[in-house]
């Protein structure tokens, strides 16, 4: 990520917030927000980072589209941003969301964009795909979100706001207790289902009910209704995938063993 900015991922993101009904290219973006006057004969490499950025966070989608060979983006259908449609406003509310990532100096410091969740967002796109049976992803699904929470509860205070969007992608069933400055809750064998961001709070949706919230560290908990172990539910993964070919699944077998504790 050498050439991106903090200011331009953000130009990004509320590009695509206020054509949140439309798919667009880096070009449709370029040509809007950057005018030929604008000196900087870098700028279709920054906007690419910019763009590359926003989907490995997964505040974009990317389509690509064989007949015209360039990706097109749009917000994910599990996002929503509930703003008045002022610039300054959505800017501002955008701004917050791309800092819930990290800081805006980690941004613009960093010579390449973490790929740390990648190969989860990848599974999660196969498991979306239509592989699999409906059976068998739904197990696969339990998988994958015990390694996602897994992750969380390794390394961070609260829940990564990736992993929410990844969850919300997933949609397998799950616990979840939110704690507020006002109230507590507490919701079993839900999906998530969308994230609004509203100016000064999130509402959770699920298949079943919905949370406001203030922030993502109002949830204080989640774990999927399966009572097993991560390693338990990857063996039963991985016994899935091997009636599957293997020239389709070796990739997400590797994927899977990656993340078992005992080898």
């Amino acid at each position: 990520m050498k050439s991106c900015t903090f200011e331009l991922i953000v130009n990004i993101l509320t590009y695509a917030v206020k054509n949140k009904n439309d798919e667009f290219s880096q070009k449709d973006f370029k040509n809007v927000v950057y005018t030929k006057e604008f000196n900087n004969l870098d700028i279709n490499e920054k906007i690419a980072d910019g763009c590359e950025y926003l989907l490995k966070r997964g505040l974009l989608q990317a389509k690509d589209t064989s007949l015209i060979y360039y990706e097109k983006y749009k917000l994910p259908e599990t996002i929503i941003i509930n703003i008045h449609d002022n610039i300054k406003v959505v800017k501002d509310l955008t701004q917050k969301i791309i800092l819930m990532h990290e800081g805006k100096e980690m941004i613009n410091d960093t010579y390449e964009v973490k790929d740390d969740y990648a190969d989860i967002i990848d599974a999660v796109d196969t498991v979306n795909s239509d592989f699999f049976s409906d059976l068998d992803s739904e197990q696969i699904r339990i998988t994958i979100s015990k390694i996602l929470i897994s992750l969380n509860v390794e390394s961070n205070a609260h829940y990564s706001l990736l992993t929410i969007i990844q969850l919300l992608e997933l949609k397998a069933s799950m616990k979840v207790r939110i704690k507020t400055k006002d109230s507590e809750f507490y919701a079993s064998n839900v999906q998530f289902n969308k994230l609004q961001f509203n100016e000064s709070t999130i509402v959770l949706y699920f298949d079943k009910c919905s949370f406001v919230i203030d922030g993502i560290e109002d949830i204080l908990h989640i774990d999927s209704i399966s009572g097993l172990e991560v390693d338990e539910e990857i063996e039963k993964a991985l016994s899935i995938l091997s009636t599957y070919p293997k020239s389709e699944t070796t990739q997400f077998i590797s994927f899977l063993k990656r993340y078992k504790k005992t080898l």
